[in-house]
Protein backbone atom coordinates (compact mmCIF):
# COMPACT_ATOMS: atom_id res chain seq x y z
CA UNK A 1 0.00 0.00 0.00
CA UNK A 2 1.26 3.49 -0.87
CA UNK A 3 0.60 6.84 0.78
CA UNK A 4 0.56 10.35 -0.67
CA UNK A 5 0.37 13.39 1.60
CA UNK A 6 -0.06 17.07 0.83
CA UNK A 7 -0.40 20.23 2.93
CA UNK A 8 -1.60 23.67 1.87
CA UNK A 9 -2.16 26.78 3.98
CA UNK A 10 -5.00 29.01 2.78
CA UNK A 11 -5.43 32.46 4.35
CA UNK A 12 -9.15 32.17 5.00
CA UNK A 13 -11.25 30.90 7.94
CA UNK A 14 -11.34 27.11 8.20
CA UNK A 15 -15.15 27.02 7.83
CA UNK A 16 -14.93 28.94 4.54
CA UNK A 17 -12.23 26.66 3.17
CA UNK A 18 -14.06 23.50 4.26
CA UNK A 19 -17.24 24.69 2.54
CA UNK A 20 -15.25 25.55 -0.59
CA UNK A 21 -13.73 22.04 -0.79
CA UNK A 22 -17.09 20.32 -0.30
CA UNK A 23 -18.67 21.93 -3.39
CA UNK A 24 -18.29 19.61 -6.37
CA UNK A 25 -18.14 22.49 -8.87
CA UNK A 26 -15.02 23.72 -7.05
CA UNK A 27 -13.44 20.26 -7.17
CA UNK A 28 -13.80 20.31 -10.95
CA UNK A 29 -12.17 23.74 -11.09
CA UNK A 30 -9.27 22.56 -8.91
CA UNK A 31 -8.52 19.40 -10.86
CA UNK A 32 -5.90 19.41 -13.57
CA UNK A 33 -7.31 19.63 -17.11
CA UNK A 34 -5.10 16.63 -17.95
CA UNK A 35 -7.25 14.58 -15.59
CA UNK A 36 -10.45 15.28 -17.54
CA UNK A 37 -12.60 15.08 -14.39
CA UNK A 38 -16.30 15.02 -15.16
CA UNK A 39 -18.95 14.20 -12.58
CA UNK A 40 -21.66 11.97 -13.97
CA UNK A 41 -23.63 11.94 -10.71
CA UNK A 42 -22.80 13.88 -7.56
CA UNK A 43 -24.51 16.26 -5.17
CA UNK A 44 -23.73 19.98 -5.36
CA UNK A 45 -22.39 19.79 -1.80
CA UNK A 46 -20.59 16.79 -0.33
CA UNK A 47 -22.07 15.38 2.89
CA UNK A 48 -21.98 12.13 4.84
CA UNK A 49 -22.87 9.20 2.59
CA UNK A 50 -22.60 11.16 -0.67
CA UNK A 51 -21.70 9.15 -3.76
CA UNK A 52 -19.45 10.84 -6.27
CA UNK A 53 -19.64 9.20 -9.67
CA UNK A 54 -17.18 10.58 -12.19
CA UNK A 55 -14.95 9.94 -15.17
CA UNK A 56 -11.25 10.68 -15.30
CA UNK A 57 -8.72 10.36 -18.06
CA UNK A 58 -5.28 9.19 -17.20
CA UNK A 59 -2.49 7.24 -18.77
CA UNK A 60 -4.43 7.04 -22.04
CA UNK A 61 -7.56 5.54 -20.51
CA UNK A 62 -10.95 6.93 -19.50
CA UNK A 63 -12.12 5.35 -16.26
CA UNK A 64 -15.45 5.51 -14.47
CA UNK A 65 -15.02 5.71 -10.73
CA UNK A 66 -17.34 5.90 -7.73
CA UNK A 67 -16.31 7.32 -4.36
CA UNK A 68 -18.43 7.36 -1.24
CA UNK A 69 -18.05 9.81 1.64
CA UNK A 70 -17.76 7.50 4.65
CA UNK A 71 -16.89 10.10 7.30
CA UNK A 72 -17.93 13.73 7.48
CA UNK A 73 -17.33 16.16 10.32
CA UNK A 74 -17.85 19.79 9.34
CA UNK A 75 -15.57 21.81 9.39
CA UNK A 76 -12.78 19.43 10.43
CA UNK A 77 -12.60 16.54 8.00
CA UNK A 78 -14.16 14.19 5.54
CA UNK A 79 -13.03 10.88 4.10
CA UNK A 80 -13.96 9.33 0.81
CA UNK A 81 -13.32 5.79 -0.35
CA UNK A 82 -13.36 4.31 -3.84
CA UNK A 83 -16.17 1.78 -4.06
CA UNK A 84 -15.80 1.13 -7.79
CA UNK A 85 -12.78 1.81 -9.94
CA UNK A 86 -9.41 0.52 -11.10
CA UNK A 87 -7.64 0.48 -7.72
CA UNK A 88 -8.05 -2.24 -5.10
CA UNK A 89 -7.81 0.53 -2.47
CA UNK A 90 -8.16 4.32 -2.60
CA UNK A 91 -8.94 6.28 0.57
CA UNK A 92 -8.68 10.07 0.50
CA UNK A 93 -8.83 11.87 3.83
CA UNK A 94 -9.26 15.65 3.86
CA UNK A 95 -8.40 17.37 7.17
CA UNK A 96 -8.90 21.09 7.84
CA UNK A 97 -7.25 22.87 10.78
CA UNK A 98 -7.41 26.48 11.92
CA UNK A 99 -3.85 27.71 12.49
CA UNK A 100 -3.12 31.37 13.26
CA UNK A 101 -6.27 32.61 11.54
CA UNK A 102 -5.89 30.59 8.37
CA UNK A 103 -6.92 27.14 7.23
CA UNK A 104 -4.39 24.40 6.74
CA UNK A 105 -5.65 21.65 4.46
CA UNK A 106 -4.06 18.22 4.81
CA UNK A 107 -4.73 15.55 2.21
CA UNK A 108 -3.74 11.94 2.72
CA UNK A 109 -4.38 9.32 0.07
CA UNK A 110 -3.80 5.64 0.84
CA UNK A 111 -3.92 3.52 -2.27
CA UNK A 112 -2.97 0.22 -3.76
CA UNK A 113 -2.06 0.23 -7.47
CA UNK A 114 -4.01 -2.10 -9.73
CA UNK A 115 -2.73 -5.52 -10.62
CA UNK A 116 -2.73 -7.32 -13.93
CA UNK A 117 -1.97 -5.66 -17.22
CA UNK A 118 -3.20 -2.27 -15.99
CA UNK A 119 -0.69 -2.48 -13.12
CA UNK A 120 2.17 -2.72 -15.62
CA UNK A 121 1.36 0.81 -16.80
CA UNK A 122 -0.24 2.27 -13.68
CA UNK A 123 2.60 1.79 -11.19
CA UNK A 124 2.86 3.22 -7.70
CA UNK A 125 5.51 5.72 -8.83
CA UNK A 126 3.41 6.90 -11.78
CA UNK A 127 0.41 7.37 -9.51
CA UNK A 128 2.50 9.29 -6.96
CA UNK A 129 3.96 11.51 -9.70
CA UNK A 130 0.48 12.17 -11.06
CA UNK A 131 -0.81 13.07 -7.59
CA UNK A 132 2.12 15.43 -7.04
CA UNK A 133 1.39 17.17 -10.35
CA UNK A 134 -2.33 17.35 -9.59
CA UNK A 135 -1.87 18.88 -6.16
CA UNK A 136 0.65 21.40 -7.50
CA UNK A 137 -1.99 22.40 -10.05
CA UNK A 138 -4.55 22.68 -7.23
CA UNK A 139 -2.23 24.99 -5.26
CA UNK A 140 -1.87 27.30 -8.26
CA UNK A 141 -5.62 27.40 -8.88
CA UNK A 142 -6.34 28.14 -5.20
CA UNK A 143 -3.80 30.98 -5.25
CA UNK A 144 -5.39 32.43 -8.40
CA UNK A 145 -8.89 32.13 -6.93
CA UNK A 146 -7.74 33.90 -3.76
CA UNK A 147 -6.26 36.79 -5.81
CA UNK A 148 -9.48 37.06 -7.81
CA UNK A 149 -11.63 37.03 -4.67
CA UNK A 150 -13.36 33.77 -5.61
CA UNK A 151 -12.66 32.27 -2.18
CA UNK A 152 -14.00 34.72 0.36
Amino acid sequence: MAVFEHRQAIPRPVETVFDFFTRTENLMELSSPDMGLMFTSAPDVITQGARLEFRVQGFGQVREIIHEVVEFERPRRFREEMVDGPMPRWVHEHVFEAVDGEAVVYDRIDFEPPGGILGIFLTENKILDSLEDGFLHRERVVERMLREGLIS
